[in-house]
């Protein structure tokens, strides 16, 4: 017991060790890629209290990460790089159990290759791993628990305390974002392609424990989904309902509003058939579940801020951002490409990393190892088709959950090219470390000071300016790095924290301010 804790302990100190010098560059130039949405988890932090359960004017997108940030402001004081390192912090303690669980479930050797490809990873994942809107990392710790409480319980069934941690990490990762939502679809999918007869085990547990008006009200639910499925195709590939019942307009428009609806009827479903087959054995887990999520809850409490909103793509608009996602949200994910879309190293070498994954697919299904890492990547990929969250380029930001499975996928394409021959697996792996070192440094070579913050600063300071208006990227970024001695309210988005817009409802246009300072 003692060895073991020592090597663990071990382990986690050469984990923290190698990914603060790897992220320390990156960290010491924490300015350069900071924007408004970071500055408002900042400004959350010293204003602890005011709403601090969401991000403000949301009700949606939890922020624990802000009570960690208040928590280093009281001792170091505020700062771009005090708010960054929270992030990184929390990186260090995913990494660490993560590396825990694919020891258990895989190998040593899987884990240590797999964490080396999420210390040395893509200028996205370093974007995301410091930054101060920390949702990315929150969920990957919030998932690593969930399935850590969820392998234990595998291994010893009748512990109850797994059951009760998986249950409030659910919880908290559904305060956080729904992203925890990919993690419990693709192990319902990793669980049906293990377990053979599941289909017939599914079908005798309701007609065995639930009873037959709830089994009429089961199907109704699942009918219902199926139903707004189909129904979200019409709209999907350009085709409009409308028409009037009993002297209702009914309209069938927007295809993500249909498939919203059908997720909305399955998950009831769902719930239902939960509930009815384990009954009193849900009481406890329940109860963790909602201690997880009940930020959400208290924060929802008269809060008047925007909900989760519901993006619009239909089949027109999907062929038409082809290209971009293509040649410009993938690189940008994969990193051939840096957050700003500016190219970081050769793309062709993506073919590599396309035959590693080939591996990886095939060796699992060979040896029909444990799937949820595999099923992930598509399940995130279709959710966020289905979900038309696609914008632009930047949209690259909702998949980067699948970084909780893509450096798996690769660690066991190499194990396995290793296994056939250790000369070839040891000489990928080291082109892999490269290559992602390489886009690493593509993207800190790009990495400018924020010289249109300094100047906009000195301005407002020459002009004794302290209140002023601007555009959302500017207006928060700004009030953060004065430390509020200048309040900037946004003049466009959303208007997140009501006392700034009171103290700037008569004040200048930044933009007025800069031009008057440049004919000075």
């Amino acid at each position: 017991m003692l060895s073991r804790l020592f090597k663990s302990r071990r382990s986690d100190l050469a984990i923290a060790a190698a990914v603060i010098a790897a992220r320390l560059p990156f960290l010491l130039r924490a300015d350069r890629f900071f924007d408004a949405d970071e500055a408002v988890e900042g400004l959350m932090a010293r204003h602890l209290g005011d709403h601090s359960l969401f991000l403000w004017g949301q009700r949606y997108k939890g922020t624990p990460e802000v009570l960690l940030t208040g928590a280093v402001f009281r001792v170091a004081g505020p700062s771009v790089l005090a708010l960054k390192a929270v992030t990184l912090a929390c990186f260090v303690v995913f990494l660490c159990l993560n590396f825990r669980l694919l020891e258990r479930v895989f190998s040593r050797r899987i884990a240590w290759t797999a964490t080396a490809f999420l210390i040395a990873g893509p200028p996205s994942l370093v974007l995301w791993t410091l930054s101060g809107s920390a949702e990315i990392v929150m969920t990957l710790l919030a998932g690593t628990c969930l399935l850590l409480a969820v392998e234990h319980w595998r291994r010893a069934p009748a512990l109850k305390r797994p059951a009760y941690v998986a249950a409030f990490a659910l919880g908290a990762g559904l305060w956080i974002q729904p992203y925890i939502l990919y993690y419990v679809v693709s192990l319902v999918i990793a669980a049906a392609v293990v377990t053979p007869g599941w289909r017939e085990i599914a079908r005798t547990a309701v007609r065995t424990r639930m009873p037959s008006w709830l089994r009429w009200v089961f199907a109704a639910l699942l009918s219902a989904g199926v139903f707004y499925v189909i129904l979200g195709f019409i709209p999907f590939f350009m085709m409009q309902i409308h028409v009037t019942v009993a002297g209702v307009p009914i309209a069938v428009t927007h295809p993500q509003k249909m498939w919203w609806l059908a997720g909305t009827f399955f998950a009831c479903a769902v719930l239902v058939a939960v509930v009815a087959i384990f009954r009193e054995r849900l009481v406890a887990p329940a109860l963790a579940f909602l201690a997880g999520y009940s930020p959400a809850i208290i924060g929802r409490l008269g809060n008047h801020g925007l909900g989760s909103p519901i993006y619009r793509l239909d089949a027109a608009g999907l062929v038409a951002a082809f290209p971009d996602m293509k040649g410009a949200m993938l690189p940008i994910l994969l990193g051939f490409r840096d957050p700003l879309a500016r190219p970081t190293a050769f793309a062709p070498l993506a073919l590599v990393l396309l035959a590693v994954i080939a591996v990886s697919y095939w060796h699992v299904h060979h040896r029909r190892l444990m799937p949820f890492f595999h099923a992930l990547p598509f399940v995130a990929l279709a959710t966020f088709l289905v979900s038309g969250a696609y914008i632009d380029a930047q949209s690259y930001r909702y998949l980067m959950p699948i970084y909780a499975a893509l450096p798996v996928v690769y660690a066991i394409g190499v194990d396995a090219t290793w296994q056939a021959s250790r000369a070839a697996g040891m000489a990928l792996l080291t082109f892999m470390l490269v290559l992602f070192g390489a886009q690493q440094v593509g993207w800190y070579q790009h990495l400018e000071p924020d010289r249109a913050s300094q100047h906009a600063i000195a301005c407002l300071d020459a002009a004794g300016v302290r209140a002023a208006r601007a555009p959302y990227w500017q207006s928060y970024t700004l009030t953060f790095l004065t430390n509020e001695r200048v309040i900037v309210s946004p003049t466009d988005g959303v208007d997140r924290y009501a006392p700034y817009s009171g103290q700037t409802r008569n004040a200048p246009a930044l933009e007025a301010v800069l031009a008057s300072c440049g004919s000075k």
